[in-house]
């Protein structure tokens, strides 16, 4: 006779099938809460941990990934999580110094499709390497600031007309607000590869993150790998290289 965990009883627990793992569930009707008593631990190799991340950040999505791999979404976002956690805080930039830094934003969803947030990012020109990148719920000033405070500095700065970016303080170098995406170019296609590699940010699509803190994760993860592999091209041009090669330190 199986016990609930929660309140202690013995009676009244029906089964509800099988875990991923083929543990036999359980429901307790006192408490209405489920279970597990005896869990099947089964312990993943360091391969299959680094496969999972290795796909996250090439646009699969979680259970896609839980489906391919035969385990539970819930471990694969343990293992993103895990990683992220141990990722810099800040993500490897090229140590010369930034000639033209651009700036723009994209929107995502959070929790619900109601509910929009922006992924603002500071590109370099030459390298396509994120400086900076913030999760806000609103463009003001003051989180626009400390992201720009927080980047290298550049000689120029190229954005477009929001009017945000016009109360910015740009110190020491010029900055030029255009209507047109001219002089933004890199920017808007580093976007467009988060866009691409990260499920939870495509457009037209059911995806979006439940948390805010899973969406930085998430742009941690891929930010890093990204300017790694940028770092690497510029090191050794024409050589292949795909972002999925550089998401493990």
């Amino acid at each position: 006779m199986s016990q609930c965990p929660h309140c202690q009883r013995t009676e009244h627990q029906v089964k509800v099938g099988l875990n991923a793992s083929g543990s036999q569930r359980y429901l307790c009707k006192a408490c209405q809460r489920k279970y597990t008593p005896e869990p099947n631990l089964n312990g993943y190799a360091d391969e299959m941990r680094r496969q999972a991340v290795e796909m996250y950040v090439d646009g699969l999505n979680l259970r896609r990934i839980a489906r391919l791999l035969k385990v539970s979404p819930q471990s694969v976002a343990n293992w993103v999580t895990a990683h992220a956690d141990r990722l810099p805080d800040w993500p490897p930039i090229p140590s010369d110094e930034v000639e033209v830094e651009e700036l723009d934003e994209l929107f995502t969803f959070v929790e619900r499709k109601k509910n929009e947030v922006f992924v603002v990012t500071a590109v370099d020109r030459l390298t396509h390497c994120v400086l900076g990148w913030t999760v806000v719920p609103e463009r003001t000033t003051e989180a626009l600031q400390a992201l720009l405070d927080r980047s290298p500095q550049a000689q120029r700065y190229y954005s477009d007309d929001f009017s945000t970016y016009h109360s910015l303080v740009y110190y020491p170098g010029q900055h030029r607000a255009l209507r047109d995406k001219s002089q933004t170019y890199s920017v808007e296609a580093d976007n467009a590869e988060l866009r691409h590699y990260l499920a939870r940010l495509a457009r037209r699509s059911r995806c979006f993150s439940r948390c805010i803190h899973a969406l930085r994760r998430a742009i941690k993860l891929f930010v890093f790998a990204w300017n790694r592999r940028q770092l690497f091209r510029r090191a050794f041009p024409g050589y292949p290289a795909h972002v999925k090669d550089f998401v493990c330190p």
